[in-house]
């Protein structure tokens, strides 16, 4: 699936890569899509139910990361659907839900391909397409670039919004003191982000030669996996690891570091920033509609997330 990927490559073709991706995924272009955010997100939460449980992962923490990189790269909105259902079976580790669906996505994704190609957009999707007729990408190239901005671009912040709902629901004084003071919440996020990662695992990477790590020697040629959530509760980086301080604003390593550090990251940021605003303003006293042992995770090796989140977004006065 991710065959060409930039995700698994060393410079000097990942950094040339990244250069003409960055000309077009720019931080201007993500600023620009502050309003649009912002209307969307208070849109959805205009319309969800008070007075009953709604999933906030099925009605805002995931139509509204999709909604937004669909409208990015220029992908028809109703067209979403099959998207949705593709990316779902990706997440998973099952080889017979996640092969269909990589063939079934990069089908879909050769054809829309295409279609830019004849009739351009201003979408970032007819931007690459250009990048690749000019000889700057290869096909497998574009391909994978289309892929990896598509899933990561949206099932990220799902997990983002999703599980830091979750964490501040469970301690209300968190919730609230957002709601009351907004200028809280970019620094917030980064505690989200440190405190319960979105991402399970970096990307596989192998050793190029032995590496001497906690004692034990990793031969040459090994698969070496490299766990963000543990990264995040380290006690020699962080004082109460395991206690969530939205105040501390804490560095973390959830967008990776280095080279391969993500290029998405003001994206993820502004839609978390974006809906917590939202959510912690409109709905001051919102809580859990089940016991938190009641919440499953998602089966995957990669990514780290919800399978659903009962809320009442009225408090338990409402029922």
């Amino acid at each position: 699936m991710f065959g060409d990927s930039i995700l698994f490559m060393d410079d000097p073709r990942h950094g040339e890569l990244r250069a003409l991706v960055s000309k077009v995924f720019t931080l201007r272009r993500v600023q620009e899509l502050g309003p649009r955010i912002e209307r969307l997100a208070a849109g959805m939460l205009g319309e969800l139910p008070r007075r009953r449980p709604v999933d906030l992962i099925e009605h805002f923490a995931f139509p509204l990361p999709l909604i937004v990189i669909c409208e990015l790269l220029g992908v028809p909105l109703d067209e979403r659907g099959p998207l949705r259902e593709w990316t779902a079976a990706l997440m998973e580790d099952d080889p017979d839900r996640v092969l269909p669906a990589s063939r079934e996505m990069q089908d879909y994704f050769d054809k829309l391909i295409v279609a830019k190609r004849g009739t351009p957009d201003d979408g970032l999707l007819s931007a690459l397409v250009t990048l690749s007729d000019n000889g700057d990408l290869t096909g497998g190239e574009l391909m994978d670039m289309v892929f990896l901005l598509f899933v990561a671009g949206h099932e990220t912040s799902t997990n983002l919004i999703g599980k830091g709902a979750r964490h501040l629901l469970a301690a209300p004084r968190w919730w609230r003191l957002l709601g009351r003071r907004p200028a809280l919440i970019p620094g917030a996020v980064e505690e989200m982000l440190r405190f319960d990662c979105p991402v399970r695992m970096a990307p596989y990477r192998w050793t190029t030669e032995p590496v001497s790590y906690g004692g034990v020697v990793i031969p040459a040629g090994e698969v070496v996996l490299v766990c963000l959530l543990s990264a995040g509760r380290d006690p020699a980086q962080y004082r109460e690891p395991d206690e969530l301080a939205p105040h501390r604003a804490a560095k973390h390593l959830s967008f990776g570091q280095g080279m391969h550090y993500c290029l998405g990251a003001p994206l993820a940021r502004l839609e978390a920033e974006i809906a917590f605003t939202a959510l912690t303003r409109q709905f001051p006293d919102a809580c859990l509609a089940v016991d938190e042992t009641q919440l499953q995770y998602k089966q995957s090796v990669v990514m780290h997330g919800l399978e659903s989140l009962p809320v009442l977004l009225g408090g338990r006065q409402s029922r």
